[in-house]
């Protein structure tokens, strides 16, 4: 079984993953994305993280610029290196994989989507967060079989993570 959080911008889909994963005592791995220190300035950067670990916020763990009145920059060979080592490094041990989130900006990663893809039509379990606009690709998560959608809201966001850990046991 796979779930997905979606829901707006800043609602609190990645706190439901954090506040999730103590309640269910489960190796994990896969990817995180956040912004770093700058996330409040018009112009920031995009860093990918290996879920089980700490933030890193170097160069090296970039995966997309941010500049005011422009188009964000992907940096598809960061998803495609970054990410895929993450997830396949997460096949190899964790009980559950951690995908937050997919959205718009991995378009030209392939070799990240396929990977994301293969995980869905395997056995270990999938928490992830879908970015609630993004289309083309992430479709194929939407309407993927072993995918259940979850959408986070300031009235569900406290009791999710208690729901979640009942669909996961």
């Amino acid at each position: 079984m796979h779930i997905f959080l979606t829901g707006e911008i800043q609602i609190g889909k990645s706190t439901v993953i954090a506040r999730t994963l103590p309640l269910l005592e489960k190796t994990y791995g896969g990817f995180r994305t956040s912004f770093g220190p700058d996330r409040q300035n018009h112009d920031r950067v995009l860093y990918m993280n290996d879920a089980s670990g700490a933030d890193v916020f170097t160069k090296d763990h970039v995966v997309a610029a941010f500049r005011k009145g422009e188009l964000p920059e992907a940096f598809t060979d960061s998803f495609n290196t970054l990410g895929s080592k993450y997830l396949l490094k997460a096949k190899k041990h964790a009980q559950l994989i951690i995908m937050d989130e997919c959205g718009f900006l991995e378009i030209g990663a392939t070799v990240f989507q396929n990977e994301i893809l293969n995980i869905l039509n395997g056995d270990i379990p999938v928490l992830g967060v879908l970015r609630q606009t993004a289309a083309g690709w992430i479709n194929q998560i939407r309407t993927h079989p072993k995918v259940t959608i979850f959408t986070v809201n300031e009235s569900n966001r406290d009791i999710l993570p208690y729901k979640l850990r009942d669909k996961f046991i």
